[in-house]
């Protein structure tokens, strides 16, 4: 028993690894990295790759905020609009309500005066559109336009 503990624990130490090492850049059996002037260059470079990339992500980040304000604008916009409207088709609802309750009373009543007045409306109508119909022909506004006479050029030169 003793004998298999101790091979486990022979195992178990050839596999451990130096955290450190492997955290910060010594990757298994690789020999750790160069003098410190290495290491301050190295981290210099990536500060300085760091340092674009965020800018570049706060020039996004703005243009992101452009956009959700200039979003944002546009539903206000869009729902001024929408609010007037719903206001204008509710005066249209109110008007078109009372011209049905008008019209429910007049075919209520039954009275032929209503419909006399109807058809003088309509012959009145006809008798107008007949006269304006006269008139354009009188005017020149009718009838087939006079033919067009296309004569050439003699002058040879």
């Amino acid at each position: 028993m003793s004998g298999e503990n101790y091979y486990a624990r022979q195992r178990v130490a050839s596999r451990q690894v130096d955290q450190r090492a492997a955290l910060f850049g010594s990757r298994g059996n690789a020999p750790p990295r160069g003098s410190k002037a290495d290491h301050s260059a190295d981290r210099e470079a990536l500060e300085r790759q760091n340092d674009a990339e965020i800018g570049a992500l706060a020039g996004k980040v703005e243009r992101l905020g452009d956009i959700a304000r200039g979003i944002g604008k546009q539903v206000k916009d869009s729902n001024s609009l929408l609010g007037g409207m719903a206001g204008e088709l509710d005066k249209a609802g109110t008007l078109l309500k009372g011209t049905m309750n008008q019209l429910k009373v007049m075919m209520q009543q039954r009275s032929g005066k209503h419909m006399c007045y109807m058809v003088a409306f309509v012959l009145v109508l006809f008798f107008l559109m007949y006269l304006l119909r006269g008139m354009g022909k009188r005017l020149g506004g009718g009838g087939a336009p006079a033919p067009l006479e296309i004569v050439q050029n003699d002058t040879a030169g």
